[in-house]
């Protein structure tokens, strides 16, 4: 039995699909079972049950986990809501997990963080992810830690948010000129957590990221040339994205976080981080998984934002 927390979201799912295809027994906690039907079909009937759950609550995550073998934590946020706050997330909740997973006995421990995680970063997000696997791994030192690069793939927030600005825009912003990033393929991270499953690896420490190393404004580029439409790329100082940002978290604050997260402060400030593999760490290949690059995946999933040819 596997426990997955966090498997409908964004790389969760992907995750469920490849371990259901292996025949495993998977237990997902979600908050909203009823937005996550969808995954019963990646497995027979009755080998994927979905369950709601509160992973605040230590009693409530003995019954979770169960008799599970193997526990994945793939819950993260990237902007705070009431009820939602970086430090309770990445932190508290994670803490619990695996004191939970010790105290229960799990054979295998999965802690999904991000590249950049450090509990020394002006970021809130990235502080919060580095405290977490600082408290993950003090509980149960045999952890796998997986550091992800941005993520990319059909249900992503970074193209798609963009691709959809330029349809009704007629500039996109570029934040920061000097910040790099190497885009990841989610079903890619995905094969690097099989594998770590299939394996029964312990205490391996991933950095993962694609083939290649881009900046923000080459990452605009080429989603222009995948959607087929010209638009002004503005480069934002990060001095002036922080404003923005500012701005945007005040009416968040004021609207009781109905005003969209367009851009808050702690989005702004992992940015004046790279975002790529460093040395001395697993990586893909180390892994024998050669990453997709973007050019073969996002014509998949951005052609509906394309601009149609008009033939005469």
């Amino acid at each position: 039995m596997i426990t997955i927390f966090g498997g409908s979201g964004f790389l969760g799912r992907y995750i469920v699909h490849q371990l259901g295809n292996l025949g495993f027994k998977i237990r997902v906690v979600v908050r909203k079972p009823n937005n996550a039907i969808f995954l019963k079909v990646y497995g027979k009937v009755g080998q994927i049950e979905i369950v709601r759950g509160d992973i605040s609550n230590s009693d409530s995550l003995k019954e979770l986990i169960g008799n599970a073998e193997i526990v994945i934590n793939c819950v993260a946020i990237f902007y705070e809501t009431n009820n939602q706050k970086f430090k309770n997330i990445h932190v508290n909740a994670a803490g619990k997990i695996a004191e939970t997973s010790k105290l229960l006995g799990v054979k295998q421990l999965i802690h999904i963080s991000s590249l950049g995680a450090k509990s020394a970063s002006k970021s809130a997000l990235l502080k919060t992810k580095g405290e977490g696997e600082e408290k993950v791994l003090k509980i149960f030192p045999n952890t796998n830690i997986i550091r992800p690069s941005l993520i990319f793939g059909p249900e992503d927030d970074f193209f798609n948010r963009f691709a959809r600005m330029a349809l009704i825009s007629p500039v996109l912003p570029s934040i920061g000129s000097e910040t790099k990033f190497q885009p990841v393929f989610v079903d890619d991270v995905a094969k690097a957590v099989t594998f770590l499953v299939k394996n029964k690896c312990e205490k391996r420490y991933l950095e993962l990221g694609g083939q290649e190393v881009f900046l923000f404004v080459d990452l605009l580029r080429k989603l222009l040339v995948h959607i087929n439409r010209k638009r002004i790329i503005l480069r934002v100082p990060l001095f002036a994205a922080k404003v923005m940002a500012l701005i945007n978290d005040f009416l968040r604050l004021i609207t009781g976080n109905i005003f969209p997260a367009f851009l808050t402060v702690a989005q702004v400030k992992s940015f004046e981080i790279d975002n790529i593999c460093g040395a001395g760490l697993d990586k893909f290949e180390d892994l024998g998984i050669e990453p997709k690059g973007l050019d073969i995946i996002l014509p998949t999933y951005l052609n509906r934002f394309r601009k149609k040819q008009i033939k005469e």
